[in-house]
């Protein structure tokens, strides 16, 4: 009999002693058997993560109270010396976000709670912090169990890890964005420190390149970063592995559904559809050439759409994947992967609001048109799976295949641009 099955077989009172001593020192984590007694019976699955948290933050408070009591050498004897110094630096950068984000993500927390006792972390922080994160990350894994049944475990196992990362990086960066915007952040902040380090490598890497080389770098991320999405999505959908996730999603975004809203979605829907796309695209290309300087961006503004939508019909040709089984509630024809709405508006619509960015003048303006064109392709593609037209993985599909058109457009522009500047 292994650890794992030796406490599962005390039920709850054995989830409580694990929950305590990982937070401190023992090194299984208790998800291994919150998730298996909750799968068990479902309905007591919040309960549960409710205990899971209590002892978890106590456990937490006791790793916090040996490192306070034995200090750095208890650490040093647990933990290797390169970790402890990573922790020290989140420490003095996040304070009380480094004991949040270990709690809430696979990061070892007993490494983070001997730390603190060590760093002398303000006591109320800490606790809070603790809290905070144990109990987001049980009181999710309770949820979802409660939600899906048995089928939470292998959604769980796939995704939760992964998750709760992506999850701490997008509240962390909010956080930054925040005290830059409100509090400004000390020179020696992390935002200034990557900020300087931006500066110098396009200083030295891109200066002769000037404002084309910034357009260069970051229109190959979006491109690299879309491209690995798609691929992953195809991936998965080769092996069949996006049942569950469609599933998921789909069961909560069509259990919103109401007269109303259906109506607001098939009014969304069409701001995606072929006639209506063709008609913004006359009329933007019509403002444009009216200003006599603008040529290449009217074509471009053609080739995003035209270019998006033929190669999202040879996608589709490529991976042949069937419609949704339910009845869709508009009319649908062709093939489902990945979304053609979605794909050709996530790369018409963005290149808009590149044009918006780089012409319009009044920053406010600015930011609320570009702010709403990227509401409108979400919507959009959140509306497909709304009405049944498309699955979830469609969706994220279109929009990872838009993004990499979407580059391809913006770097085409920018390079006749820059030869015509330069040659």
């Amino acid at each position: 009999m292994n650890i794992t099955s030796y406490f599962l077989q005390y039920g709850a009172l054995g989830l409580f002693l694990v929950s305590f001593a990982e937070s401190s020192f023992f090194p299984v984590p208790p998800d291994v058997l919150l998730i298996p007694l909750a799968i068990k019976n479902p309905s007591s699955a919040l309960l549960l993560a409710l205990i899971t948290t209590v002892a978890s933050v106590a456990g937490a408070v006791f790793g916090y109270f040996i490192g306070w009591r034995a200090g750095r050498p208890v650490l040093d004897r647990f933990v290797s010396g390169a970790r402890i110094h990573k922790v020290e630096e989140m420490f003095g950068k996040y304070g009380g976000w480094a004991v949040a984000i270990s709690a809430f993500t696979p990061i070892p927390f007993k490494v983070f709670t001997i730390a603190s006792g060590v760093f002398k972390v303000n006591k109320n922080t800490f606790l809070l912090a603790s809290l905070l994160g144990r109990g987001a990350r049980f009181f999710l894994e309770g949820l979802i169990i409660m939600l899906l049944g048995r089928a939470a475990e292998q959604f769980l196992n796939k995704y939760l890890g992964a998750g709760t990362l992506v999850v701490a990086a997008v509240v962390l960066l909010i956080y930054l964005l925040y005290k830059v915007r409100h509090q400004g952040v000390p020179a020696g902040g992390i935002f200034a420190v990557w900020t300087k380090k931006i500066e110098l490598l396009i200083e030295k890497k891109l200066s002769p390149l000037g404002e084309f080389g910034t357009y260069l770098v970051s229109g190959s991320i979006l491109a690299a970063m879309s491209l690995l999405i798609f691929a992953k999505l195809a991936e998965d959908l080769i092996f069949n592995e996006l049942r569950l996730f469609d599933t998921v999603v789909t069961n909560f975004i069509t259990g919103l559904s109401s007269p109303a809203l259906t109506e607001t979605m098939k009014l969304i829907t069409n701001f995606g559809s072929a006639g209506v796309l063709a008609i913004i695209a006359l009329l933007v290309v019509f403002i444009l050439i009216r200003q006599k300087k603008h040529y290449w961006d009217s074509a471009m503004v053609v080739i995003s759409l035209l270019g998006g939508w033929l190669l999202n019909e040879a996608l589709k040709m490529i991976f042949q994947r069937p419609r949704p089984e339910l009845t869709p509630l508009v009319e649908v024809s062709g093939y489902s992967f990945p979304s053609g709405h979605t794909m050709t508006s996530a790369a018409f619509y963005g290149f808009l609001a590149f044009l918006t960015w780089l012409y319009l003048r009044h920053s406010r303006f600015r930011v609320l048109v570009v702010a709403g064109l990227t509401l409108l392709v979400v919507l959009i593609g959140i509306s497909r799976i709304y009405l049944g037209a498309h699955y979830p993985s469609d969706v994220l599909a279109g929009w990872a295949g838009g993004g990499f058109w979407l580059a391809g457009c913006i770097l085409a522009l920018q390079t006749i641009r820059y030869k015509k500047q330069y040659y």
